[in-house]
């Protein structure tokens, strides 16, 4: 009997669980709601959009409409034209359901042309500068996707910011591209750069270049120089505050306190390809000073004494046969001025088309 009774009110209780699990199902309802394949609209006067109300079953029947017909209209396909500058909703409904899509309409601006705030950029290895990009008219709005590209990024690589950093050296082009609008940024990396340039080597003259109007681009691209810092204003005052350790007396007037395995390097730009003479401007007070000249890292001349004319400021060219026949090619060179030995002052060059 108390079996029966036991398997009679597990019985009951089961039915009650169901019942009740039933009963919460029926009572539950589906939110009705009707979705935008765009929900906002950010547009320009003149656009047409096309928007698509969900569910597409078959299960709603829709309605749309504009707040205000005087920015933009809507038919009953939900093609949406954009008509005037403001603010309004395009309304998608059905029955007492509805969703509301905004819309911002603003006057188009197209992107007529654009200014880069350099064209040509000298830059040494190591460096970094941005190009600045400047829109024309500046309010434009309707403005595409832009890009940078390098076409050689072991010379210079290019970010989307506009920052070029110079790898090294060489002469390569940066392309900024907005559209259909192309921009061209020169840019011509060295380690050294003429001083007081260009120095131009020409069959129409000689050429005479000071010694102190070696390259900048600092200590080991530049020049070597063994000495910390001198009295040296002259390259400061000038434009190059990168070479204080070289002593350059007067205003340029010579460089001294030279000693063995220093050296200056000059960028020439040879106008008339050919053979050149080389001669040397220096006074020697002492019988150890000796040089060699260099062409792109070769050397050109081996090595040249300096006679002693027992001062150190009795200026005089001197010639060697081993300068007279210095073939350059057209275009640019590095000339480096090794000192091989020390005891003289220098104080320039000059070069003679023959």
């Amino acid at each position: 009997m108390r079996t029966s009774f036991f398997k009679y009110g597990i019985a009951l209780l089961l039915v009650s669980w169901f019942c009740s699990c039933d009963d919460e199902y029926v009572r539950t309802e589906v939110d009705k709601a009707i979705s935008v394949n765009i929900t906002a609209l950010n547009s320009f006067v003149g656009d047409e959009i096309q928007l698509i109300a969900s569910p597409t079953d078959g299960t709603y029947k829709y309605s749309w409409s504009s707040e205000d017909n005087a920015i933009a209209t809507v038919d009953n396909n939900g093609l949406v034209i954009v008509v005037g500058e403001g603010n309004t909703n395009i309304v998608v409904s059905n029955g007492d359901i509805e969703t509301k899509v905004p819309v911002t309409a603003i006057e188009r601006i197209p992107l007529r042309d654009v200014i880069l705030s350099s064209d040509v950029l000298e830059m040494f290895p190591g460096n970094s500068k941005t190009v600045f990009v400047t829109y024309m008219p500046e309010n434009a709005n309707d403005i595409p996707a832009d890009e940078w590209v390098s076409e050689d990024e072991n010379i210079a690589a290019v970010n989307a910011n506009g920052e070029i950093s110079v790898a090294g050296e060489g002469i390569t082009n940066i392309t900024y591209r907005v559209g259909t609008i192309v921009k061209t940024v020169k840019v011509d990396a060295a380690y050294s750069r003429p001083f007081k340039g260009p120095h131009i080597l020409s069959a129409d003259a000689p050429y005479e270049l000071l010694a102190a109007n070696f390259d900048t681009g600092g200590e080991g691209n530049a020049f070597h120089d063994d000495a910390t810092i001198r009295n040296n204003t002259y390259r400061a005052n000038n434009g190059d505050p990168g070479s204080p350790q070289v002593d350059i007396e007067g205003d340029g007037t010579n460089i001294g306190y030279t000693n063995a395995g220093e050296w200056l390097i000059y960028t020439l730009d040879v106008k008339d390809a050919g053979t050149y003479k080389v001669e040397v401007n220096l006074s020697a007070n002492a019988t150890t000073g000796a040089f060699h000249l260099e062409i792109d890292g070769q050397d050109v001349t081996g090595t040249v004494s300096v006679p002693n004319n027992g001062s150190w400021n009795s200026w005089r060219y001197i010639s060697d046969p081993k300068m007279d026949n210095i073939n350059l090619s057209e275009g640019r060179h590095r000339m480096k001025f090794y000192f091989e030995g020390a005891g003289f002052n220098l104080r320039g060059y000059r070069f003679t088309k023959i």
